[in-house]
């Protein structure tokens, strides 16, 4: 896991801008799990996928802990698992291949 900060900020009367990161993205998904839920546990071949955690706060592989605001980075075949430790959390991933049904680019 690498982790990121935001590549650009700007701050106005009317809101608050974030440019989180600049990629090729073909997937976007939202997750939303409860407290204790264990996710991912795999790896993929060529996927790199991006994380943006919006709410909650979350454990990654048993080692990182990840709050609200945090973005970080899993290059391919590197294993991730993150465990909910909130009542909630929130996360969008931002993936580099789409997910294939007939072939899913997850491993074990």
């Amino acid at each position: 896991m690498k982790r990121l900060v935001p590549e650009y900020s700007d701050k106005e009367s009317r809101r608050i801008l974030t440019q989180l990161f600049t990629a090729r993205v073909e997937q976007v998904n939202v997750t939303e799990a409860p407290h204790g839920a264990i996710l991912g546990n795999h790896f993929h071949k060529s996927t790199k996928e991006y994380f943006y955690v919006i709410r909650g706060s979350m454990k990654y592989n048993n080692k990182e802990m990840l709050k609200k605001g945090d973005l970080f980075m899993v290059e391919p075949h590197e294993r991730h698992t993150l465990k909910v430790l909130s009542d909630k959390a929130t996360f969008i991933t931002f993936l580099s291949e789409p997910y294939n049904v007939d072939s899913p680019d997850l491993h074990k």
